[in-house]
């Protein structure tokens, strides 16, 4: 075999490798016709805004599930505001708004998909798009005020770490 054979067998196979992603990427869009588009974002009074890691969407209890339709399958650094009638995330992207009425819970969690960090250092909103699905993010820093409020929005909080428990 020649080095020119080898290197067109080399670059076919690397061609191959791609459209096959592309294709695997499509086919779960395509799947994922349930899921609503997110709502736009809108001008509204923040009463706290902190920078954060865009981690993943997923469908809820399924962390490693990760929604691509509608943009949402790409991590990348946002803009966390909160206001009194929900959540925007502002990114380069994508902007997104979730109403506090379609937030069903907010959460801690370690894991998702392929973020491993300390106990409790990702937060988990699970909401409403046509279907449900869990939000996690990383806010980069202190994270207490913008959990707490989050979890004013949400109809149930579960325990922070450390919370109600004795060592």
């Amino acid at each position: 075999m020649t080095k020119e054979l080898f290197a067109l067998l080399c670059a076919g196979f690397v061609a191959l490798l791609a459209a096959l992603a592309v294709l695997g990427v499509l086919a779960r869009r395509r799947r994922q016709r349930d899921i609503e588009a997110p709502q736009p974002w809108i001008q509204a009074v923040p009463t706290l805004v902190v920078e954060a890691l865009y981690v993943a969407t997923t469908r809820a209890g399924d962390p490693y599930d990760r929604i691509f339709a509608h943009g949402l399958g790409f991590r990348g650094r946002t803009q966390l505001a909160i206001d009194a009638d929900g959540v925007q995330l502002v990114a380069d992207r994508t902007e997104v708004r979730i109403p506090a009425g379609r937030i069903r819970a907010v959460e801690r969690a370690t894991w998702t998909i392929d973020r491993v960090v300390e106990p409790g250092g990702i937060i988990v909103i699970a909401h409403r798009l046509g279907t449900d699905v869990d939000t996690y993010l990383r806010i980069i820093g202190d994270d207490r005020e913008a959990f707490d409020a989050l979890a004013g929005l949400a109809p149930i909080r579960t325990q922070t770490p450390g919370e109600g428990t004795t060592t």
